[in-house]
């Protein structure tokens, strides 16, 4: 019976985040780049602030000091926020993820251009949040999307 209540403690309390990466356009030129820049446009649907920093600041992180690029303007990665919807955190707590009661999620397009402006690559990413702690932070949905970002830029446009 405790290994019961200590499972569903343990389940309300992480937070439920996820991320995924669709290629809208494959990658056209397998090019390895040592400088990115990232280049942020202006979004399709209103952001708060926080959200654009805290996305930019996990990309940031994930590219320029986990050493994976250097600053530069080599590869762009354009990116544009168009969809934000941070949910209801208190509905995630009370129906506790069951359905996608208070989900929230934001979808960013992503562009790939070269030093010419050739477009290499066009993705959506996305990161939800469904639960977690006291309903489970937006602020996870973020970093997952940045994280996702990343992931596909290191494995696709880094020199190894």
């Amino acid at each position: 019976m405790k290994r019961l209540q200590i499972i569903c403690l343990v389940l309300v309390l992480v937070g439920c985040g996820t991320a995924r990466t669709l290629v809208i356009e494959p990658i056209k030129r397998p090019n390895q780049f040592q400088r990115a820049e990232l280049v942020e446009n202006k979004a399709t649907v209103t952001v708060p602030a926080a959200v654009t920093e805290k996305f930019r600041s996990v990309v940031e992180t994930g590219l320029y000091e986990k050493d994976a690029f250097k600053r530069g303007g080599d590869l762009r990665i354009v990116y544009t926020f168009i969809s934000h919807n941070p949910g209801s955190q208190f509905q995630r707590w009370f129906w506790g993820g069951i359905g996608n009661a208070g989900e929230g999620s934001l979808v960013i397009m992503v562009r790939y251009l070269d030093a010419s402006d050739t477009e290499l690559a066009k993705t959506e990413v996305e990161g939800r949040i469904g639960s977690g702690f006291f309903g489970g932070e937006f602020d996870e949905a973020i970093t997952k999307a940045g994280e996702a970002l990343v992931k596909f830029t290191v494995e696709n446009f880094a020199a190894h």
